[in-house]
């Protein structure tokens, strides 16, 4: 499904993911070259002086989605050019991502997942399973056993765990995305399961649970 940048012509988006605010975060767009360089100017100028401080992507049905760009300054884009000989003729493929969602952030204890959705809805929740938890033991501050898994993510997954596919702005595409965000206070939530008895070495290797 691709997604038509409706302020400008000629652009199509076959991705998109949002923070909960609506905020930018991942953009995969294609269009001529010209199209491409006018968008990015756009953006950086002020809309009085006809540039952007927001977006809509209209999928086929004719919906509209609003993309707010926020600090344009923290994107950064990678292009490259499609084969000449492709059905479509001369076009550019541009990304644009803020670098917090491939760089978590351990001091303030944050990080996203991001999955390909050429796989089935299923196998993206699974994978997005996997990774959360693999988030979790990258950004606490005490250490996680594997045996833990499953008491931990029942414990703190709503208050730790957005699945954006859940917000008001959910991705858009063949994409999957969720957050990661340990509170300051989760390692009193640790020390306290251990002290309660919910978490030992001898608990069995569980199944990550969290709502699809």
């Amino acid at each position: 499904m691709l997604f038509k940048l409706r302020e400008l012509s000629d652009l199509f988006a076959d991705a998109c993911v949002r923070d909960e605010a609506g905020q930018l975060m991942f953009l995969s767009l294609y269009g001529r070259d010209t199209a491409i360089q006018q968008l990015l100017a756009a953006f950086t100028l002020k809309v009085n002086e006809g540039g952007f401080d927001s977006f809509h992507l209209q999928d086929p049905a004719g919906e509209s989605h609003l993309v707010h760009l926020g600090n344009v300054d923290r994107l950064e884009k990678f292009t490259g050019k499609l084969p000449r000989d492709n059905l479509f003729g001369n076009l550019v493929h541009l990304w644009l991502y803020d670098p917090a969602l491939i760089r978590p952030d351990r001091s303030n204890r944050v990080a996203w997942v991001l999955v390909d959705g050429v796989d089935a809805p299923s196998d993206q929740s699974e994978t997005i399973r996997t990774r959360v938890w693999g988030l979790y033991k990258l950004l606490s501050p005490v250490p996680l056993l594997d045996t833990w898994q499953q008491a931990v993510l029942s414990r703190t997954g709503d208050e730790v765990v957005t699945l954006m596919g859940d917000t008001p702005y959910p991705p858009l595409g063949r994409i999957a995305a969720a957050r990661v965000g340990l509170p300051e206070h989760f390692p009193e939530i640790v020390s306290g399961m251990v002290k309660a008895g919910a978490l030992t070495q001898e608990a069995t290797a569980p199944v990550l649970a969290m709502a699809a």
